[in-house]
C-alpha cells in the first residue's frame, strides 16, 4: 500500500510539472534572410539617333531607369510575413532619405548597346548587407 501511495503521489507531481511547463516561441524578427542579399537590376532607354551626345542621353535614362528599378526592388522586400521595407518605412521620413541614399551606392556591373532594338542597358548591383540592416533597423 505504501509502494502505491507514492507511485500515485509521483504520478501527480509528474503530471502537475507536465501542465506547468511554458510555451515558449522563437520568431527571427530583426534577422532577416534579405541581410546578406545583392539585388541585380537592369535599366534600358532607346536611342533615337546614333551621334555621341544621343548615346550619352541614352545611358543617363538607363541608369536613371535602373536605380528607380533598384528602388522599387529594394522597397518590396518583405521584412515580415505580412510586411514590406516600403511599408514599414512608410511613416519614417528619416528612414526613407537613408533608403534613398543607400540606393544611390548601387554599382554599375555593365552597359551594353542592343542593336537588334537600338537601345542601351545599364545593369546595377546594390550589396544590402549590414549597412542596409542597419538602416531598417533604427
Amino acid at each position: 500500500m505504501k509502494i502505491l501511495t507514492k507511485g500515485l503521489f509521483t504520478f501527480i507531481i509528474l503530471l502537475l510539472f507536465s501542465g506547468c511547463q511554458k510555451n515558449i516561441q522563437t520568431t527571427d524578427v530583426l534577422r532577416p534572410n534579405w541581410s546578406e542579399a545583392t539585388l541585380k537590376v537592369t535599366g534600358i532607354a532607346k536611342l533615337q539617333n546614333d551621334n555621341a551626345a544621343d548615346r550619352l542621353m541614352s545611358l543617363q535614362r538607363a541608369k536613371s531607369d535602373a536605380f528607380k528599378n533598384l528602388k522599387g526592388e529594394l522597397l518590396n522586400i518583405m521584412i515580415t510575413d505580412t510586411k514590406t521595407i516600403g511599408e514599414y518605412i512608410k511613416d519614417k521620413e528619416a528612414v526613407k532619405g537613408q533608403v534613398e541614399d543607400f540606393v544611390k551606392r548601387g554599382k554599375v556591373t555593365e552597359v551594353r548597346h542592343i542593336p537588334a532594338d537600338n537601345s542601351i542597358e545599364v545593369d546595377i548591383e546594390l550589396y544590402l548587407g549590414k549597412g542596409f540592416e542597419s538602416i531598417i533597423l533604427k
